[in-house]
């Protein structure tokens, strides 16, 4: 890839006014913060809303608030194809991982496989013995008591069944926790994500459906839940004054570099590490500063405008695979409510994949691959899964690829992508 045009995988425009709503809110201190946590209480309908500098800040944060309530469950299932901010978090918080495989449609749990590891609804909490010690389990395990939560993604925006899982839950002693980083503003039957478990978060770092720099929502209504988050946050540290200043110029460089017409210059650079997969337990937990929450002025309608965008894109996608009519591309399922942040098509021929990334990464598309493995993949955790098997995780690893959906992918650029893949397709037939 050389000089030109380059369109990013992901991106949330940030605009020169909102870093200067950012500057300017560091004026007001507090009260900005205030009014950005009230604004979200009021339009997600929840009682309680805490602001923190990342999505996996917010996510240890709510587990270790879950293992002050149940200090005897130390067990989080997640899925086996996930951003690996989710395992980085768990540990971060000092609790057991569980995986459970895929639906190969959705992006979701396999729902069958997940009721053989859920403790049925009328196993509660025993406390373990002191010789008990955490261990990784499998499927073919008696059902556990120990299990604290269970985490649904809506990966790309794609919107996991919150209430078949708690179906399944029925009064069982495990929480919902909603990882809706990649999914803010969108909906599931009418009701927004985010709100849908017993507690959720967001993601407002880069390349998410909306931007500030970087930062975390939680949302809750469950009372027990706030009250520990916020003993937590009396701990947690404020954004310092190198801190602030290096936000400043992360919002600056990502107002003009991620614009296509300059996004070649950071892609071309190895150590930026852009796109990068990164499973780092060692990451900082800061309180949100004043400056993200001044950036964050007038969500709202910049979300509605990003989403059209993104809907406008995903549409186009979704029609274009629709008319190649090949059994070697296939679309993820996603209710029609859906709003994407990336648009993720299955290719299940390896070399039409590679095929089709190549020509994206020379000609600057922003078609890019989705997660390197699955969670069970990466190496400081495979031996905690050496005897397990998630061979759906594993085929979304080798064959999904994303489409970019954002605001600044033009006609142009649609026009562009859209022959590359019908070009490529028809020479691997």
């Amino acid at each position: 890839m050389g000089i030109g045009r380059t369109v990013p995988p992901a991106a949330a425009p940030i605009r020169l006014r909102d870093i200067l709503s950012g500057i300017s809110a560091l004026y007001h201190g507090q009260q900005e913060l205030f009014r950005f946590k009230a604004e979200l209480e009021e339009s997600f309908a929840v009682e309680h809303c805490f602001l923190v500098s990342s999505g996996k800040a917010a996510l240890t944060l709510i587990l270790k608030a879950l293992k002050e309530l149940h200090p005897n469950q130390d067990r989080v299932i997640i899925p086996a194809y996930t951003c690996y901010s989710v395992p980085s978090a768990i540990v971060r918080a000092g609790l057991n991982i569980q995986l459970c495989d895929m639906d190969p449609g959705t992006l979701d749990f396999d729902y069958n496989q997940l009721s053989r590891l859920l403790p049925p609804p009328n196993i509660r909490s025993e406390k373990p013995s002191e010789l008990d010690k955490p261990k990784q389990i499998n499927e073919r395990d008696e059902p556990n008591k120990r299990f604290l939560a269970v985490i649904p993604a809506h990966l790309f925006g794609v919107p996991s069944d919150i209430d078949r899982l708690r179906s399944l839950l029925g009064d069982a002693e495990v929480v919902i926790v909603e990882d809706a980083a990649q999914a803010m503003g969108g909906k599931w039957k009418s009701k927004k994500l985010g709100t849908l478990g017993d507690v959720g978060f967001f993601s407002l770092g880069r390349g998410k459906a909306l931007s500030t720099v970087e930062g975390g929502v939680i949302l809750t209504n469950r009372d027990d839940i706030a009250q520990k988050i916020s003993q937590l946050l009396t701990h947690v540290p404020d954004y310092n004054i190198l801190g602030l200043f290096s936000l400043t110029i992360k919002a600056t460089l990502l107002n003009l570099l991620i614009r296509p017409t300059l996004f070649w210059l950071p892609k071309s650079l190895p150590f930026l590490k852009l796109g990068a997969t990164i499973y780092d337990p060692d990451f900082i937990i800061r309180r949100m500063s004043p400056f993200q929450a001044g950036m964050a002025r007038h969500w709202r309608s910049k979300i509605r405008v990003f989403e059209q965008a993104r809907c406008e894109n995903a549409s186009v996608w979704s029609s274009h695979i629709k008319n190649l009519k090949t059994h070697e591309l296939s679309m993820i399922s996603h209710p029609p409510e859906s709003t994407l942040i990336r648009f993720p098509v299955r290719v299940k021929n390896p070399s039409l994949r590679k095929a089709i990334l190549n020509r994206s990464d020379q000609e600057g598309l922003g078609i890019m691959p989705g997660y390197p493995d699955s969670i069970d993949g990466i190496p400081a955790l495979r031996n905690a899964f050496a005897v397990q098997q998630f061979p759906v995780a594993k085929q979304y690893s080798r064959e999904l690829i994303t489409l970019p959906v954002h605001p600044y992918v033009s006609k142009r650029d649609g026009a562009k992508i859209t022959a590359t893949i019908t070009q490529v397709t028809q020479q691997k037939r």
